[in-house]
């Protein structure tokens, strides 16, 4: 007779109170790590799909000109990323036309949350991006005013565009003045395609600040500070008219692309 042999009893063991709060305090470091990073991949990717689709319209644009005479019908699309401005390193370039931190003739504006982008033609400018920060930029109500003497003395700095103070951190004009909705503002204005101010631009979007807090602080030639309303900055379209102004105080900013006659509210919604 075989006599039967007793099992051992094996103990299962599981994980003690104080391990489980440690693996939950990695994971929720790691969480913290990890979740801006995918976020910002996400929006990267929402970009990039913006950025094919204003290819695609670019491309249908051109062909639209090559098969007829008179101007095409513009083309827009809703678009996909949720955060304001730009998530890839400027310059961003889209068949011939190219964004390093201004506007210019061909590239306007700066995408959003629901915004659009319109892409248009001129026989005089080429194709045009349009990019808007979506409805809640576009409910915002437009201003009349006008750019007063600053408009003279801004046309006077193009005649001087070739020297070097329109070039370098000289480039501004101070105690300018200008009217949005009835307002008198009087602030320093700077040439934003000074190559010293255009690179301070680079990555920069508006929202309400003071002077000391402008862009242009660090870099400016002499800090002025008497300045208590804000800060402005301009380029000049191919023929010397005032392509683009922005005006920025602690409260507002403000843009216009017809020389003061009108002006849109662009401050950046922070909720």
């Amino acid at each position: 007779m075989f006599k039967k042999s007793k099992k051992s009893k094996e103990s299962v063991q599981g994980f003690t109170l104080v391990e489980l709060i440690i693996i939950v305090a990695i994971l929720g470091v790691l969480l913290v790590i990890l979740a801006p990073a995918y976020t910002k991949y996400i929006e990267r990717s929402r970009e990039s799909t913006d950025l094919a689709n204003a290819k695609s319209a670019y491309n249908e644009l051109m062909m639209n000109v090559a098969e007829k005479e008179e101007d095409p019908e513009p083309i827009s699309f809703k678009l996909k990323q949720k955060h304001p401005g730009w998530q890839s390193p400027l310059p961003i370039t889209v068949g011939s036309a190219s964004f390093d931190g201004t506007n210019t003739d061909n590239w306007v504006g700066t995408p959003g949350r629901n915004g659009t982008c319109v892409v248009s033609y001129d026989k005089n400018k080429g194709v045009i991006f349009t990019w808007s920060g979506g409805i809640d930029v576009a409910v915002r109500p437009t201003y009349n005013g006008k750019l007063d003497e600053t408009l003279t003395t801004l046309k006077k700095g193009y005649k001087r565009i070739g020297d070097a103070n329109m070039n370098n951190n000289k480039a501004f004009f101070s105690n300018q003045t200008f009217y949005i909705n009835g307002e008198r503002y009087t602030t320093r204005v700077y040439y934003a395609d000074s190559s010293a101010f255009k690179d301070a631009l680079i990555g920069y979007t508006p929202k309400p600040a003071s002077y000391d807090q402008s862009p242009f602080r660090k870099v400016e030639n002499d800090y002025d500070h008497f300045t208590h309303q804000g800060f402005a900055y301009y380029t000049y379209g191919k023929d010397g008219s005032i392509n683009m102004f922005t005006y920025v105080n602690e409260n507002k900013v403000y843009q216009t692309t017809d020389e003061g006659k009108t002006w849109q509210d662009i401050t950046p919604n922070e909720k």
